[in-house]
């Protein structure tokens, strides 16, 4: 097994995706592989997943809960973080997600979540919520905690 991974799913205003490429920037800390891609890489072949999403009317996004689904066995027992973006921020979505991955059998390592630029549903109508989110403050936590991550949780000859 090598390093870590992070699936995501970034659509509305690209806020995950965003948020990602700029905390691991040219760093080799993971590779990003965006759920669009197929085929997608051996699950196998890695000692840490990330996951990664916006929140979508209070989900994760419909392709990454299609993804847990399909590979539900092959995340039986992995070590697993989790990273959300959401207009509102809310609490209880990286609960939520925990949950879910928890039913999946995974053992989840840690939860990261922080604002992003949401115009969805009646958010449009006043301009949107968490304007100029992810911000750098919150680019600078991301990389931590990934950091964070691979330092606690991947052996030292693999990083």
């Amino acid at each position: 097994m090598s390093k870590c991974i992070i699936f995501y799913v970034s659509q509305h205003h690209q806020n995950t995706e965003k948020l990602l490429k700029q905390a691991i920037g040219g760093e080799p800390l993971a590779e990003l592989v965006p759920l669009t891609d197929t085929p997608l890489p051996d699950l196998s072949q890695y000692s840490l997943i990330g996951l990664a999403s916006g929140v979508y009317m209070g989900e994760p996004h419909a392709a990454m809960l299609a993804f847990l689904e399909k590979h539900r066995k092959d995340l039986t027992g992995r070590k697993v973080f989790t990273i959300l973006t959401s207009g509102s921020n809310q609490k209880n979505y990286r609960k939520n997600f925990r949950a879910l991955l928890e039913n999946c059998g995974c053992s989840i390592t840690g939860s990261f979540q922080c604002k992003g630029f949401d115009t969805n549903g009646p958010w449009k109508l006043i301009g949107g919520i968490a304007k100029g989110h992810p911000d750098a403050a919150d680019i600078s936590d991301a990389a931590a905690f990934i950091r964070e991550q691979i330092k606690t949780t991947l052996p030292s000859d693999t990083r």
